[in-house]
């Protein structure tokens, strides 16, 4: 069973007493007009007897027959529960008026039955008002539950992509360092200070909801400053970056996936060189990334799916800019290209 706090069963409880004083004052009011000064409090009086007999019935079927036959699609059962509630009402509203006779005039009679079933009809009509309200609210809690819950999946979720890329992302960078460490490269050392700023970032900067546009172009350039020292005057890469705010906010590691996927499935073309070319446009409500390399020399065009770092960032675009982002792929024989825009708003 949940647990409310004090506060809030309290705050429940006041709107409960509001709902059936609210009734109680809009009955009184409806029928004063037609009263005569010395009847306004024998008909308070009788219109707070009534009350009872609605309040039973109403919480009987909002917090009995709705959760368990309701909700449950046991219709014979609810229906019997609206059956014995209306049997309820007619039998509570003929004692009632007798309570009231014997008051008014001290001695007791019998109210007919074909006097009540007005009466009856609209106290099943408060009821029914009384029920549909908490419908509503058990409808408006659970929807809230739901939002929360699938919130909390989609949080759950994107850390676990993330764990995912940081091996992936490792592993690549590793390789780059072996290469060069093969190589007897005099920028090993440079290749191995590059990776200790990166796992900087990831240890401390990839984590959070949120980070700055500035350390992602940071990370990029890391990265793409370890590639370079692999593979030397080869690779051409040329960068444009048009930024409005370097300090703006977006999800962390969006665009590294991209450029680890250039340098995992790219290479030198038929002119002899290994080029990336890279374009980014930040404005305060879109993002555009534009980043194409070319392909190996006689490299078929095929389509791919892509490997565990397009996988993950497709995941996490869906997650954290959900119809708020464009992803296109394009793979042909002589280049590799990616078009990623943001809706950032």
């Amino acid at each position: 069973m949940k647990r409310y706090s004090t506060s809030h069963r309290l705050k429940l409880l006041g709107l409960h007493l509001t709902f059936w004083g609210l009734y109680a004052l809009s009955e009184y009011l409806a029928n004063v007009m037609h009263l005569q000064a010395a009847q306004y409090y024998p008909f308070l009086r009788s219109t707070l007897l009534s009350l009872p007999a609605l309040i039973i019935a109403s919480y009987f079927m909002a917090w009995y027959a709705v959760p368990h036959y309701l909700k449950t699609d046991k219709w014979l059962r609810f229906l019997a529960c609206v059956i014995l509630v209306g049997v309820f009402l007619f039998y509570a509203r003929i004692k009632w008026l007798e309570l009231i006779n014997y008051l008014e005039n001290h001695r007791h009679y019998n109210i007919p039955p074909s006097k009540v079933v007005k009466n009856v009809i609209r106290d099943y009509a408060i009821v029914a008002l009384a029920v549909c309200l908490h419908i509503i609210a058990d409808y408006r809690r659970q929807q809230k539950l739901n939002e929360a819950l699938i919130k909390a999946k989609a949080e759950a979720e994107i850390k676990l992509l993330k764990g995912q890329l940081h091996p992936h992302f490792l592993f690549n960078s590793l390789n780059n360092i072996y290469s060069l460490a093969l190589m007897k490269s005099d920028h090993t050392a440079d290749s191995i200070l590059m990776l200790t700023e990166l796992l900087d970032y990831l240890v401390y900067r990839a984590n959070m909801d949120t980070v700055s546009l500035q350390k992602e172009l940071q990370l990029l350039e890391n990265y793409i400053g370890l590639e370079e020292l692999r593979h030397g005057d080869k690779l051409k890469i040329k960068m444009e970056i048009d930024v409005e705010d370097a300090e703006m906010k977006l999800a962390p590691l969006l665009l590294l996936p991209f450029a680890e996927n250039c340098f995992k499935h790219g290479g030198v073309g038929t002119d002899g060189y290994f080029r990336i070319d890279i374009k980014l446009s930040v404005t305060s409500s879109n993002l555009y990334f534009h980043i194409v390399n070319s392909q190996k020399a006689q490299k078929e065009a095929h389509t791919v799916p892509g490997g565990i770092g397009l996988q993950n960032i497709r995941q996490r675009l869906r997650l954290i800019y959900p119809d708020r982002h464009q992803l296109t792929i394009e793979n042909t024989a002589q280049t590799y290209r990616t078009q990623l825009s943001i809706n950032l708003e």
